[in-house]
Formats: C-alpha cells, sequence, structure tokens
C-alpha cells in the first residue's frame, strides 16, 4: 500500500473534534460529513483517515452498521510535534529572547507559549534545550521599561484605526500635545516606539511610547494616505526615525575601525568598498537624518563623511559646538 501523504494539521485535527463530537452524542460521521464540514473530496477525507491510523497511530474504526467512524480509544491524543537537534536548539534560543516583549503584556503571554510548547515536548525529544544551550548566553541590552497599560491601549487603538491626541515629550524633554492616528508599533534598540500619521502629513511621525505622558482619544478622524503600508516608513530609515529626503551617504572609516565596519549591515541598501590602505567606504541611501548623524560622531576619530555635503557640515557643526561646549565647561 502507498503511504498516504503528510495533510495539513488543522484539517487533520479538525477530523479528530468532528469523531468525538459525534461519539459523545452517539452518532459515528461519515466520511461525506468530514467531506462537508472541511469543503474538500470525499478522496481526500479517506487519505487524511489512512495518514491519522497508519503514520499516527489513530484507534479511528468503521462502523458499518452506522456507516461512520469513532474511536476505540476514546482518551487517544494526536502525538504533540516532535522536533529533531537543530530545531530544538533553534526553539531553546528563541525562548530567551524575548527581551523586547518585557514590559509589555505580550510578555507573559510568549513566556506562557514556550512553556507550553516546552512542556508538550517532554518525552518526545531525546536530547534536553537546556543541555543544549548550557554553552550559550544572549546578553541583555540596554532598554527603557515600557507601561504595560500604555502598550495595550496604543495596540488597540492602531487595531481600532481610532485617532488620538496625546501629551508628548521629546528628546529635548519638550512636550507639546500632538494629535495623531497610531498605525504600527516597532521594536527598537531596548524600547517601543509608535508610527503615527498625522492629518495632511505625507509620511509617518515616529514617537518613543515611553515618553508618551497622557492620551485619550480624539474627537476627529485621520485618513490613511492612499497605498500606505507601515512597513515602507521604516524600511529605508537609519534606525526608526525616517525623514522625507532620500539621501546617497558616503562614508570612509580607518583602517582601526575597518573590520568592525565591514563585518556588519548597518543598513539594507550598503555596500562596502574595501580599500588597499586597509581604509572601507560605506555607501548606502537611506531618508534617516538624525540617529545618522548621531551615530557618525560616535565614530569620531575615524570616520570621514565624503557625501553628501550637508550631512559633512552637520557632522562639522556638531563637533565644533561639541568643542565649544567643553571649552567653556573648562573655564
Amino acid at each position: 500500500m502507498k503511504p498516504a501523504s503528510r495533510p495539513q494539521i488543522h484539517r487533520i485535527r479538525r477530523i479528530l473534534e468532528i469523531i468525538r463530537h459525534g461519539q459523545a452524542r452517539g452518532n459515528f460521521p461519515s466520511a461525506r460529513i468530514f467531506a462537508e464540514a472541511l469543503e474538500v473530496s470525499w478522496h481526500t477525507i479517506i487519505r487524511d483517515l489512512d495518514y491519522l491510523r497508519d503514520d499516527e497511530g489513530a484507534p479511528i474504526v468503521y462502523d458499518a452498521s452506522r456507516k461512520g467512524f469513532y474511536l476505540s480509544d476514546a482518551s487517544w491524543q494526536l502525538p504533540p510535534v516532535t522536533l529533531n537537534q537543530r530545531e530544538v536548539f533553534a526553539f531553546s534560543i528563541a525562548a530567551r529572547m524575548i527581551q523586547p516583549f518585557e514590559g509589555t503584556p505580550l510578555e507573559m503571554d510568549l513566556k506562557s507559549l514556550f512553556g507550553k510548547i516546552s512542556r508538550s515536548l517532554q518525552d518526545r525529544v531525546t536530547l534536553s534545550a537546556d543541555a543544549l544551550t548550557e554553552h550559550l548566553s544572549i546578553l541583555r541590552e540596554d532598554y527603557v521599561p515600557v507601561d504595560r497599560d500604555r502598550w495595550l491601549r496604543v495596540a488597540e487603538l492602531i487595531e481600532r484605526g481610532e485617532a488620538i491626541r496625546m501629551r508628548y515629550q521629546n528628546f529635548r524633554g519638550e512636550e507639546r500635545e500632538h494629535v495623531v492616528r497610531p498605525v504600527h508599533l516597532a521594536a527598537y534598540h531596548g524600547n517601543w516606539y509608535v508610527l503615527a500619521i498625522k492629518k495632511d502629513a505625507p509620511r509617518p511621525a515616529t514617537y518613543a511610547l515611553s515618553r508618551i505622558r497622557r492620551l485619550r482619544k480624539a474627537k476627529h478622524t485621520i485618513p490613511l494616505p492612499a497605498n500606505f503600508r507601515p512597513a515602507d516608513a521604516l524600511v529605508d530609515a537609519f534606525g526608526i526615525a525616517a525623514g522625507d529626503e532620500e539621501r546617497r551617504v558616503h562614508l570612509r572609516f580607518s583602517p582601526a575601525v575597518a573590520v568592525y565596519i565591514a563585518e556588519r549591515v548597518w543598513h539594507p541598501s550598503q555596500r562596502i568598498l574595501k580599500r588597499r590602505d586597509g581604509s572601507v567606504d560605506l555607501i548606502m541611501t537611506t531618508r534617516g537624518w538624525k540617529e545618522l548623524v548621531r551615530w557618525i560622531l560616535s565614530w569620531q576619530p575615524d570616520v570621514r563623511v565624503l557625501a553628501p555635503a550637508s550631512l559633512k557640515s552637520r557632522i562639522r557643526e556638531k563637533l565644533m559646538a561639541a568643542m565649544e561646549a567643553d571649552d567653556r565647561r573648562a573655564r
């Protein structure tokens, strides 16, 4: 007999549910009932039943007098999914990577989910997930604690497409009122950010969830721009904040940091050019600006801005301002 091909798991589970439900009421469902409920052919149902009996060991019996199927052992359960060594290793690492969700309502849900999966794997694998990762650590990065209720409130507003009036504190500590429509949540460098649409604005603005001081539902709605997709607002950004103008950026890093720069992906559009003197050029096209400036400053004195001229001028201004501030403090 030709072995049955592996069917879709949701259909297999549904077949078992129909059998159990019917058996509890004294009814034995037929293949025709399965086919109608699952909207597949009679032949597909027969293959699914063969798979359940031959591959999963399900005690499914056909009762000719009732012209239907039942479980001879009503307590039988479909075995949990079994994982190979690489899959167990991947799962054990994933369970440690929930830091971006700490402080949000998803934290406990994810821990509960990983716990259930872990318990379902007991006695189903021949090696310990803990043993696989006992020599591996994922170090905690700095992060901003997020108010759980606010995170959930913003997520619900995004789902409902409602506009809000919020009091927001910017990076410099100044507070202002904003009327926006939140459209997307994004985790970045230990904080959560919300992308939001302003009325008549061409692109969404980005706000740190931790700096929203107060929010309430706005009295009017804000429509989404035509063909708007939240992911498009982030794809060209350098970091979390994107500007309106697209710029081609050309940076040159000294040999002292060339290996570190060349081995990392800093932006999806980047090109790395290695030079004979050991330095490297990083070329990318981005809509980012504020974070890009801070990032370039963090690499001084091992980076030079070759283009655009406006970026080169901005970096020079920042360096001069830093030197003047240091001189004033030294007096």
